[in-house]
């Protein structure tokens, strides 16, 4: 009976990062729609995790108070409305005031997710349980690029809003009907200053940012630069960009088992070393082939860092601090990873290439393997 609640956190973990991720293939559309440049266009995802930001840091004091389960389920009304307002934003300025909103609805999901998820599983198998549950991630990644493709031969760009919109709807119902509800118990030693004081807190924070930089920072700008920059045409761009997501969605479920069997210490170092690498040759990368390479590596290693950073949260922490935890380095980390980086990286482009903003983002990644060195053995 297990496997029916962990189905059902897939699919809203998969429709949430859809709605994270829709923005990227419409991107190229949206900037000539509005007529912006590089760095306002990078700018919306700034507007979308500025929301999930401020959701992420108070999903803590609002699950103790009205518990996980329906924490989520006010999320995803709050999506549902934003999603279907979308289609009718007709200016710049309309369209980030609700990415804002729509921040707020998919920020306090993975945060009071990860609690019941490892309320429902014992610790041996949390990495499988997490693992599965990342795939949707991954899924998403390498799904709607494709779905995009495909769906706008039939429809105008706005109206998949509308579309997951009313899918988020039907999931939240099911979710509300096979989902536990264990509730969270207030402990002193649960409190964000407890946990700001923890030195594996800013090591966790600070591994995090640049993986959410590696994977969502450059997934947004990955159109921009194979459309502006690369001078491929947008439907073969978004084909080859979802194409590269396979490798990433496969290893969620491979690095499953590995979690359970090895230090998660030693494969966080192999994650992060590997997502370096192949980030600095997705910049140096000149040949079709080679480009096409790097983006099938780089997407595969920076993706399988998430669900080997929560596996290190749930080790580091007791249950009842876990989502402040979690939610406090999603957090942070989304305000540098995911939230400047489009509009940093924009910005460069603006006055360079994109390339120069991705080299630099491939060296600093590999010198954050050196943290490593003092986090406690895991």
């Amino acid at each position: 009976m297990k496997i029916v609640p962990l189905f059902v956190f897939w699919c809203l973990w998969f429709l949430n990062f859809s709605v994270r991720v829709i923005i990227s293939p419409l991107l190229p559309l949206i900037e000539d729609e509005f007529a912006l440049s590089h760095a306002f266009a990078g700018g919306l995802f700034f507007f979308i995790y500025f929301g999930s930001i401020l959701a992420m840091f108070s999903s803590g004091y609002i699950s103790l108070r009205i518990g996980y389960k329906r924490s989520i389920a006010a999320s995803y009304l709050i999506l549902i409305a934003t999603l279907f307002c979308l289609r009718y934003a007709q200016n710049y300025p309309s369209f980030a005031f609700l990415c804002f909103f729509l921040g707020v609805g998919v920020g306090m999901y993975l945060p009071c997710a990860i609690p019941l998820i490892t309320a429902i599983f014992d610790p041996g198998k949390w990495g499988k349980a997490i693992s599965f549950h990342e795939t949707a991630a991954g899924f998403s990644f390498l799904a709607i690029p494709l779905l995009t493709v495909f769906a706008m031969q039939y429809f105008h760009w706005r109206a998949l809003f509308l579309i997951l919109s009313g899918s988020c709807l039907i999931i939240v119902m099911v979710f509300f009907i096979f989902s536990p509800d264990p509730r969270p118990v207030k402990e002193k030693k649960t409190g964000l200053s407890f946990i700001l004081r923890r030195p594996e807190f800013w090591i966790i924070t600070v591994l995090w940012t640049f993986a959410a930089v590696d994977s969502m920072g450059i997934y947004n700008i990955i159109p921009l630069f194979l459309v502006k920059e690369k001078g491929m045409p947008l439907e073969f761009s978004n084909n080859i960009f979802g194409i590269s997501r396979i490798g990433g969605f496969l290893a969620m479920i491979v690095i499953g088992f590995l979690l359970d069997r090895y230090r998660i210490k030693s494969i966080l170092a192999v994650i992060i070393l590997a997502t370096g690498i192949t980030t600095i040759g997705l910049a140096l990368a000149q040949k079709f082939w080679l480009l096409m390479t790097m983006l099938i590596l780089q997407a595969t290693f920076c993706i399988i860092f998430f669900p080997a950073g929560l596996v290190a949260i749930s080790k580091l922490t007791s249950p009842n601090e876990r989502s402040t935890f979690t939610g406090t380095t999603m957090g942070i980390s989304g305000i540098f990873g995911t939230g400047l980086a489009p509009f940093i990286l924009g910005a460069l482009a603006d006055v360079w290439n994109f390339q120069i903003g991705i080299f630099a983002l491939g060296v600093l990644t590999i010198i954050t393997c050196l943290l490593l060195k003092i986090l406690q053995d895991i």
